[in-house]
């Protein structure tokens, strides 16, 4: 043998991907290949405009899911969840897979069932963020929240697990959003119980196996 070269060549692009969720079941999710990182970035919904994104950080009509990594306050960093070769194994990459499946579900539940183009109904980018603890104090954060832009969860502390192993948690939050790009209803009284209420039906339809919320990350 003289001479031997070895190359491999690969062009930027999205990917599929399995892995197990949460729950230990094995999911398919779309990621995006920017050199020789895999991202959490799903570009194929129909939503995806190409023209207006910069990968991975920023894609305009995209699902994205990131990584607070516990922090919060004035320390608070959010980072992307990458693979060196599109395998999500780890504790983080476990999560950020949960909750970037869950995402994809919600998603296509309001543009299939309801005609909807994402949460804000044009095509807006759905962020997802993992490892969040409490804002306030850094604590572990026993809730999932929607804070009008982006679903945020939490790990768990006593009453739930990770609480993006759940779809209707997902399908829960992101109906907030979409509450409040239609009825904005004000979060308080009655018309916050409405809101809460219409969540919890619009996750429970994602979710059809039971009329349970959150049984997926509750402590029993």
């Amino acid at each position: 043998l003289l001479h031997h070269f070895e190359s491999t060549c690969s062009a930027d692009g999205p990917r599929t991907a399995t892995g197990p969720d949460l729950n230990g079941i094995s999911r398919t999710v779309n990621t995006y290949q920017v050199g020789a990182t895999y991202y959490m970035v799903d570009t194929t919904r129909p939503m995806y405009n190409a023209a207006g994104s910069t990968l991975p950080d920023e894609p305009f009509g995209g699902i994205l899911t990131v990584d607070m990594n516990n922090t919060f306050g004035d320390n608070q960093t959010i980072q992307h969840v990458t693979s060196v070769n599109n395998a999500w194994g780890s504790a983080t990459q476990t999560k950020a897979l949960s909750a970037h499946f869950n995402a994809g579900i919600a998603y296509e539940y309001f543009r299939t069932k309801h005609n909807r183009n994402s949460i804000d109904g044009v095509g807006g980018t759905v962020y997802s963020v993992v490892n969040v603890s409490d804002p306030e104090d850094g604590t572990a954060l026993d809730n999932a929240f929607w804070n009008g832009k982006v679903m945020y969860y939490g790990n768990g502390d006593v009453g739930f697990k990770p609480l993006a192993g759940a779809i209707d948690v997902a399908g829960h939050e992101m109906t907030h959003g979409v509450v409040q790009g239609t009825a904005n209803l004000e979060y308080q009284g009655e018309s916050g119980a409405i809101n809460e209420s219409m969540a919890d039906i619009f996750g429970s339809m994602m979710d059809p196996a039971d009329w349970l919320i959150g049984e997926d990350v509750v402590k029993t």
